[in-house]
């Protein structure tokens, strides 16, 4: 009789072990008397719950003893998911199904009937009629660049031979041994194999297919190569640390809290496990305390607006979620100092958008803040974020003055003022008419020292997160982490800049921490500053903000007679003067302005 259910295990289950009799004793799926399990009866044989030699059933596998499922089951779905609705109708997976979607009694057999049991299953082990939140079974895979090219050969194959098809599809027992419990030790649930480093599933997914497989650059990423101990009290595996974990720090296979994708949390939960200043060994910076701060994207305040294939530019509501900046598959710690306007490894593998459409990947950091910042139809000026000054209007002009650049129809498009010749140089797009000899020789960190690694010259291209940053930054001699997640000043700027005017003195030694995010950059203090400049310390006297006049992203349709430096004059700062409004270029070449500010009426007043 042991040889008989020995060789009925192997028909069954063809991924069993030879010896698989001897494993399945006092394993959790031994219900005899003597089993592992919660679940026990009476009987001393470990096979006859599953296997029996006469009377039972051949509708999916010979000598197979439980009692089927009736049960319908409602499969995985998600907009990433290529593979269509499938469900383990008639496959071997109907086999586990038989006691794992609870319905049926594990002791219901074919040849002896009802076997009474004591115990009951985990919960987290019953998966009910809908399979919607767990990894797809029954599924013939389909390729769609992401999975391993072997699938779709004849015959079809993983890269791992512990990891087999069964009858070309993805089923239960492709990732599980019924028959042996510990061929994982550290996570003893039956896998095919350990699932340390995620190799259970890159067996079927595969890293190094190009985008858009946003797999693609996993073998190098940070999460792939971590050594820092996970935490202990978010409920991952058991293997320590973050590379070991793998794919289950982020995904669970079963019963997931968030069906789409697998993952263990959703949206930006899925990522404060780890970022919130967890117990880990050795600490990682805190991101999700940085959504805190008075200035921040909505990325805990919006739900359910992200997609991963929502079109770009991003039109619907608005929202930052962790994976729109970062792909958690090909993020990488940053070593070095990155060239502007690259994308910093934080950054790489996220798709973006500039005025050629969607790039998929991002080359440059630019591409993926113009997701939302650029020709997205929706964006109104939120005081969320701070003051957005609203910029003068086109106004008449004596015929002898260059005229005003027209109003753009999409003023907050950031595209388009970077693409200005009149801008920062962030797009490459900038074209400086001379020298400015107010730029520093080397870009400013918070401490007030020198970044060496970051020249300044008239032809410098920067990021956007030169300016938009946290104000806490490391990459600017700070404590906190990098990048526009949140900070203390408006617009989620890394230092102040948008001050109103106040009408007191605040020139002299004290103006450089007036103007301290263009003081990154540019002089602005000093000898040979922007303050010695006797129009400038005019108006920096008087508390005067540099944004009262200069636009700090470019002006669009601006040229060097209509907006030199970026003059773009704050409409709720000045009002028009005389009928007329704006800064003009005499035909000497002088410049000057029309406007109502601090109190004088410039109708014009030159310089």
């Amino acid at each position: 009789m042991t040889k008989l259910l020995a060789l009925a295990a192997l028909i069954a289950f063809p991924l069993a072990a030879a010896s698989s009799t001897q494993a399945i004793i006092g394993s959790q799926h031994d219900l005899s008397v003597t089993g592992g399990g919660p679940v026990k009866s009476g009987v001393g044989d470990a096979c006859i719950f599953c296997h029996g030699s006469h009377n039972v059933s051949t509708s999916i596998t010979p000598l197979w003893n439980h009692a089927l499922s009736a049960q319908t089951y409602t499969g995985y779905t998600s907009t990433t998911y290529n593979a269509g609705a499938q469900t383990p109708a008639s496959g071997s997976s109907k086999l586990c199904l038989s006691c794992h979607d609870g319905t049926v009694a594990v002791g219901q057999t074919l040849a002896k009937g009802l076997i009474s049991t004591t115990g009951s299953m985990s919960g987290s082990d019953v998966f009910g009629a809908s399979l919607a939140s767990s990894h797809p079974v029954g599924m013939a895979p389909v390729d769609d660049g992401q999975l391993v090219s072997t699938l779709f050969s004849n015959p079809p194959s993983t890269r791992d031979s512990s990891v087999k098809l069964v009858g070309g599809k993805i089923e239960c027992v492709t990732c599980h041994d019924p028959h042996v419990q510990n061929n994982d030790p550290a996570v003893p649930m039956f896998l095919a194999r350990s699932n340390s480093g995620g190799a259970l599933c890159t067996a079927c997914h595969d890293a190094s297919r190009a985008q858009p497989n946003q797999m693609n650059g996993w073998t190098t990423a940070a999460h792939a190569v971590s050594t820092n101990t996970a935490p202990t009290t978010a409920g991952f595996g058991a293997y320590g640390t973050v590379s070991a974990n793998g794919c289950s720090n982020c995904h669970l296979a079963h019963n997931n809290p968030v069906a789409p994708r697998n993952m263990r949390a959703a949206e930006e939960a899925a990522c404060s496990a780890c970022h919130s200043g967890a117990n880990m060994s050795p600490s990682i910076s805190n991101v999700m305390a940085e959504f805190t701060k008075t200035y921040a994207h909505p990325t805990t305040t919006v739900t359910g607006a992200h997609d991963p294939t929502e079109s770009l530019p991003v039109n619907n509501t608005r929202h930052a979620e962790c994976a729109d900046c970062h792909n958690s598959h090909a993020a990488q710690a940053q070593t070095g100092t990155p060239t502007a306007p690259n994308v910093q490894a934080a950054l790489l593998g996220v798709n973006g958008y500039d005025t050629s459409g969607a790039q998929t990947p991002a080359a440059y950091e630019y591409q993926i803040c113009l997701k939302c910042h650029g020709d997205s139809t929706n964006k109104p000026a939120s005081s969320v974020y701070g003051r957005t000054p609203p910029r003068y209007s086109q106004g008449p002009l004596p015929a002898t003055y260059a005229p005003p650049p027209p109003t753009p129809p999409d003023p907050l498009n950031i595209r388009l003022k970077f693409m200005s010749p009149i801008s920062h140089n962030v797009m490459g797009y900038s074209v400086p008419s001379t020298p400015n000899r107010y730029l520093r020789p080397f870009m400013l960190n918070l401490d007030g020292t020198n970044n060496t690694n970051r020249p300044m010259t008239s032809t410098s291209r920067i990021f956007c997160t030169d300016c938009h940053d946290n104000n806490q930054a490391r990459s600017s001699k700070g404590t906190g982490p990098n990048g526009a997640h949140g900070s203390a000043y408006q617009h989620l700027l890394q230092w102040f800049l948008y001050q109103e005017p106040s009408g007191g003195a605040s020139g002299g030694a004290n103006v450089a921490n007036n103007y301290a995010l263009c003081n990154k950059c540019h002089v602005v203090e000093g000898n040979n500053s922007v303050y010695s400049n006797a129009m400038h310390k005019n108006h920096m006297d008087k508390g005067t903000s540099c944004s009262s006049c200069h636009d700090p992203h470019g002006v669009i349709g601006g040229t060097a007679t209509t907006s030199r430096a970026m003059i773009n004059v704050d409409t709720a700062v000045a009002r028009p003067a005389g009928g007329n409004f704006g800064y003009f270029t005499t035909t000497a070449g002088r410049g000057g302005c029309y406007m109502i500010c601090h109190g004088q009426d410039h109708t014009p007043k030159t310089y």
